[in-house]
């Protein structure tokens, strides 16, 4: 009887052994359908929502290298129009390309790239985000822009430019009728650009509202010029060049170029990743915005279609689209 009984022990303990590795990979496995965003006033979890998908087509990445950017599938544009006289002032155009697609069928962004206001950094670095954004089948239209380095680029130029752009492109949505619900997206420094560019579209003739433009969301934001010209990495330091000065020499142009979400007509959203080392998280924090945090978020996450930072961007668009 005792050797009945210890052989069933044995057997019991073996099995257990045996299964717990498969218990705690398939925890793991599914922690990774898990986001976790912050918003103004609590914390947000949602189950992420691919998670009928194969698993090597969920969105799982985060602290994405620049590097990665370039190994993406791309495209060209399908169109190209300008906006002015010069070669950069020209939007390039990827539409929808998923017809069975129809959460974002009918879903437009006018995307303003970053790059330090450099014009080392032009729109291409960002194509593989295009081509995705196209594949779920939303129309996107990318400005380009003259940047630091090119004539009449800067402070104010850049920002003349993208104004302009986004005003030419919101004119040539709504008379093709092709999309019916628009969203301005800025990253880095062109999220800094595309909320003063609404401020001041909401001060124009244009109606916004009856362009169906749903929201301006800024995706790694830089929004704090002043003291973001006081930093040492590469991005901070190229500040005071895009404004022809220091916080300290030129204190009224710096005020002018710091977003006040409260002179817009339009919602304002701000995304941010808490490990950002390019734009720190509490650039986030701008009155008048909302906000949601990205858990281990990096600066390139947002350009990365397998990234959780990407999936957020998807959320928010979702979100907002009535």
């Amino acid at each position: 009887m005792k050797t009945v009984i210890y052989l069933i022990y044995t057997t019991t303990l073996v099995l257990a052994l045996f299964t717990l590795p498969l218990v705690a990979k398939a925890q793991a496995g599914s922690s990774l359908l898990v986001n976790t965003f912050n918003d103004d006033t609590h914390t947000l979890t949602h189950t992420n929502t691919n998670a009928e998908q194969p698993i090597n087509n969920r969105r799982t990445k985060s602290q994405v290298p620049y590097s990665a950017l370039g190994d993406l599938p791309t495209s060209e544009a399908d169109e190209q129009f300008s906006y002015g006289n010069d070669g950069l002032q020209t939007v390039y155009t990827w539409h929808g390309r998923s017809a069975d697609n129809e959460m974002y069928a009918d879903k437009a962004l006018i995307f303003i790239h970053g790059g330090c206001w450099l014009n080392a950094y032009g729109y291409e670095h960002a194509k593989g985000m295009y081509q995705a954004l196209a594949e779920l089948g939303m129309g996107v239209y990318v400005p380009e822009y003259r940047r630091v380095g090119d004539e009449g680029g800067g402070w104010p130029g850049s920002l003349d430019d993208v104004t302009q752009a986004i005003n030419t492109a919101l004119k040539r949505i709504e008379k093709e009728e092709r999309y019916t619900s628009i969203f301005v997206v800025g990253h880095s420094a062109g999220g800094h650009l595309a909320l003063l560019a609404a401020q001041r579209l909401s001060s124009s003739s244009l109606n916004l509202t009856r362009t169906n433009l749903k929201r301006v969301i800024g995706i790694g934001a830089i929004t704090d010029i002043q003291t973001y010209a006081l930093g040492h990495n590469s991005c901070q330091s190229a500040t005071a060049r895009f404004m022809n000065g220091t916080p300290e020499e030129l204190p009224a142009k710096y005020q002018s170029a710091t977003p006040n979400p409260e002179l817009s007509t339009m919602p304002v959203t701000l995304l941010q990743g808490d490990a950002d080392n390019i734009v720190p998280a509490r650039h986030a924090e701008l009155i008048g915005a909302s906000k949601k945090i990205i858990i281990n978020g990096g600066h390139f996450d947002w350009l990365h279609p397998e990234s959780t930072s990407f999936d957020a961007l998807l959320e928010v668009i979702s979100e907002h689209d009535e």
